[in-house]
């Protein structure tokens, strides 16, 4: 059913595929100014190469052109749906992780409910080291900012 595919995706004629790097490469797509900095600077500051979008287009015009090793999305905002951006990456990366995250804590139960086992969860309000935990766990990745000097002196 091509007619039901993103016609930006369709039209773009490549994917790109994770490609090795040194760094991982992070998407943050949030509508939110203050919290899309937020969790970009939160991110560059354990050494992650961060891009953004402000909003679904913008993600999807960056997610067809530059490899991601993982996603961190909104899930529910105007002009934004992370349900579209994951439905277009899951068309070429099946397994690549994307993080939805919400101030609906029922779209939780949605989330799991679609068996995606690269998809996952996090609710609004949450904690720096949440995040950080969620994302380097998933880029299988040692936390080198602060928190993770701090954790690692202390013999974590």
């Amino acid at each position: 059913m091509p007619s039901e595919i993103d016609p930006f995706v369709l039209s773009s004629g490549t994917w790109p595929t994770r490609q090795r790097r040194d760094v991982a490469r992070v998407l943050v797509a949030e509508d939110d100014t203050q919290v899309l900095r937020l969790i970009a600077r939160l991110l560059q500051s354990e050494g992650f190469e961060v891009e953004t979008a402000a909003s679904s287009s913008a993600a999807l015009e960056l997610i067809s052109v530059v490899g991601f090793d993982l996603i961190v999305s909104d899930l529910f905002a105007p002009e934004m749906s992370g349900a579209r951006i994951v439905a277009a990456v899951r068309l070429f990366e099946p397994l690549l992780p994307i993080v939805i995250i919400s101030g609906d804590t029922e779209s939780r139960y949605a989330i799991e409910a679609i068996g995606d086992e690269a998809l996952y969860f996090m609710g609004k309000p949450f904690s720096n080291d949440a995040l950080l935990d969620r994302v380097c766990s998933l880029l299988d990745a040692s936390r080198h900012g602060p928190a993770g000097r701090a954790r690692r002196a202390m013999g974590e």
